[in-house]
């Protein structure tokens, strides 16, 4: 089995019942406030008949519980050794996320779907699942160039560059004035005046003994007319745009031995 797809009551059913109360009553507070501890009860009796139906549950030690072989797809959640957050806009400007989890249960990628109501929970083959799927979700289009920067930005010269794209298109003419029109360069403005600002985003999370996360890697993506472009040194607050590679892509996404 490589999938668990569970509404967003038997998410917080199942935290609950493999010991994870401070996940399970995080969720209940962002999701359902006003529900009193009767009602709670309520729900998961409702969430424990729907898991049941999916035979995903069984009764043992006077209790249900999951049945093993769905346990890692909640553990994952709980207790992994980093996290891979990618987010993106679609067509219709919509933001889609993504989170890859990358643990001693295996790597899993764990979407919301239906306004965050449904959680699908997918196994990977193996770790290398995890750069396609990048790949793929931040449609990275290799280039065989080299990967040097095309230009270096203050935080707030790029946060200047963003407003042009989304509100004042005259900037960005000026932008490109100053830097004598340069191809590479006067092809990031462009693509970026298309996405009228917009950036997908890959994150590396790491946690503290605490198991609270701490970013440890950072990229905007920007899809191109002709390369993929990446704005890097986000979490040194030096910007950096380059075109994108597999290869790129790749060193951001693993953890490197130490």
């Amino acid at each position: 089995m490589n999938q668990f797809t569970i509404s967003l009551e038997e998410l917080i059913f199942c935290f609950y019942s493999e010991g994870f109360f401070e996940q399970g009553m995080s969720l209940k507070q962002a999701y359902f406030p006003e529900i009193e501890d009767e009602q709670l009860g309520f729900l998961f009796e409702a969430a424990c008949r729907s898991l049941l139906a999916k035979d995903a549950v069984e009764y043992r030690n006077h209790q249900y519980r999951l049945k093993d072989e769905y346990c890692p797809f909640i553990h994952v959640l709980n207790d992994a050794d980093y996290t891979v957050k990618l987010s993106k806009f679609d067509e219709q400007g919509s933001e889609r996320n993504v989170s890859c989890h990358v643990s001693k249960f295996g790597t899993y990628s764990h979407e919301l779907l239906f306004d965050e109501q449904v959680h699908s929970i997918k196994k990977m083959e193996s770790n290398d699942g995890l750069l396609t799927k990048a790949a793929e979700f931040l449609n990275i289009i290799d280039t065989e160039d080299k990967s040097e920067s095309i230009l270096a930005l203050t935080s707030n010269e790029f946060e200047l560059l963003l407003e042009g794209a989304s509100e004042t298109p005259s900037y960005l003419k000026e932008f490109l004035g100053k830097h004598d029109y340069q191809e590479d360069i006067t092809r990031f403005i462009n693509d970026l005046a298309l996405r009228k600002g917009k950036l997908d985003t890959l994150m590396r999370l790491s946690y503290d003994k605490d198991n609270a996360p701490e970013v440890d890697d950072m990229a905007f993506i920007l899809p191109g007319t002709r390369h993929t472009w990446l704005v890097t040194g986000i979490t040194q607050n030096e910007f950096s745009v380059i075109t994108a590679s597999v290869d790129i892509i790749k060193d951001m996404l693993f953890v490197k031995e130490r």
